[in-house]
């Protein structure tokens, strides 16, 4: 089945607070979804990147989220909205989560500020100060079975935690922003984890790195990735967790900044695809007939597409960019889930440069199949190129030269409506299916 031209449903301005990072939340308690946005330089905050020729003390003080409707209303601000007419510099971590942390039935928003751990409930605002001013990560689990509160888990990237120093350490915070457990390093901890229940004691287990960790946190097992395996440079960028095989069992995908590697839950690889810089995944329904697709995507380099075995169907160098999760977009028989792809410019050398409008075209999102076909899907309109920027990053996605996106049944009639946003505005697609409001 194709999947269709989308219906756009609405577009409004966000250019006076546009960023890289938004989520989606009920954050009122009205029933509806609003749009966070936030304006953060992430990891480049880090004494790291202190002597980095393309960020200054007004990217590393920056710091604005805003909540707005889905209609474009402002409810309300955090922070100070970027003024200059440079674009900031931000490598965009995940930062930010939208949901009922204390348990109270109440959404909050838990987000990283520089070297604070804040907390949103309602007008109130709750913060405690981390360890390093590169925390760039943040995810909630649960690890008491007999309580509704999460637990805050936050990771740096700070290479004083050796032996397994890149993206570490870990530091786990109690709703009430208590210490959990103190900073630790995890083998390999990269830019991502997942929690999930795997025993089914109620609790979260988590997979972060090349490890599993117990809800008490302790190493159930770690990888072995062969002699000499540097768990440093080769660190987990992606962590998926799907069943490839439709046993009923899961398994787990490793985008680990050169192998891509798939094992149980055990622990056991089952399969490894030799790579240059694995950095994502994305796994589906999408073969002719619905077996299992993998979408293997290489850091600024090349697409793979696997089958469910490990087995190379298609490589493909003259795209660049991510392919993301299934998207329900068609009702009925036959294919019915896509995945959305976000196009990305290579890194562009010396820095700094000037921008092209004409790019945007290329960078605008679509649907790439199981066979690596990208589909255009969503009407584009000239007025959405991005203007001419003076870039300072050789990587033009760290100053927002790109379209990102967000899917979400914001409806409630079973397929996902698809946004794609910029530093700009924000546009809300639906599927040919979709019915009428």
């Amino acid at each position: 089945m194709n999947p269709g031209t989308a219906t756009l449903i609405k577009e409004f301005s966000v250019a006076e607070f546009g960023g890289d990072r938004a989520e989606l939340a009920d954050i009122d308690g009205d029933g509806e979804l609003e749009l966070l946005i936030l304006q953060s330089p992430g990891q480049l905050k880090s004494r790291l990147h202190a002597d980095r020729p393309d960020v200054d003390d007004a990217d590393r003080s920056l710091h604005c989220l805003t909540a707005v409707s889905l209609e474009g209303e402002v409810l309300w601000q955090e922070g100070r909205p970027y003024r200059r007419d440079v674009p900031f510099t931000s490598h965009g971590p995940k930062s930010m989560v939208a949901e009922d942390i204390d348990g109270d039935g109440h959404c909050e928003v838990a987000m990283i500020r520089g070297n604070a751990l804040v907390i949103l409930t309602g007008r109130q605002r709750r913060f405690v100060e981390l360890p390093s001013d590169n925390f760039d990560l943040l995810y909630t689990a649960q690890l008491l079975r007999s309580a509704r509160q999460r637990h805050l888990i936050c990771k740096v990237n700070d290479r004083a935690y050796p032996p397994w120093s890149y993206s570490n350490p870990t530091m786990v915070f109690r709703y009430d922003l208590n210490v959990w457990q103190e900073p630790f390093a995890v083998r390999g901890a990269g830019h991502s984890m997942v929690p999930l229940d795997v025993n089914g004691d109620g609790r979260d287990e988590l997979l972060i790195g090349y490890s599993l960790l117990d809800a008490d946190l302790s190493e159930v097992w770690g990888l072995d990735l062969g002699y000499g395996f540097d768990y440093v440079s080769n660190h987990a960028d992606h962590i998926g967790v799907s069943d490839l095989n439709l046993d009923g069992e899961i398994e787990v995908r490793y985008s680990g900044s050169k192998d891509f590697v798939v094992t149980d839950l055990e622990g056991n690889i089952v399969w490894r695809v030799r790579g240059k810089h694995s950095q994502r995944s994305a796994e589906g329904p999408w073969g002719p007939d619905g077996e299992t697709r993998i979408i293997m995507c290489e850091k600024n380099q090349a697409l793979w597409g696997l089958d469910q075995n490990g087995e190379v169907l298609w490589h493909r160098t003259d795209i660049n960019g991510y392919a993301g999760s299934p998207v329900q977009w068609r009702s009925g028989i036959g294919r019915t889930e896509w995945a959305l792809f976000e196009p990305q410019l290579r890194p562009i050398t010396p820095a700094p440069y000037d921008s092209d409008p004409a790019w945007s075209r290329d960078l605008w999102p679509s649907f790439i199949d199981g066979d690596g076909q990208l589909v255009d899907v969503f009407p584009w309109k000239d007025e959405y190129a991005q203007p001419r920027r003076r870039i300072r990053a050789e990587r033009s996605y760290d100053c927002g030269v790109r379209y990102r996106t967000l899917a979400h049944d914001i409806d409630g009639d079973g397929l996902d409506e698809v946004l794609i946003f910029d530093r700009y505005r924000v546009c809300i697609f639906k599927s040919p299916d979709a019915a009428d409001p």
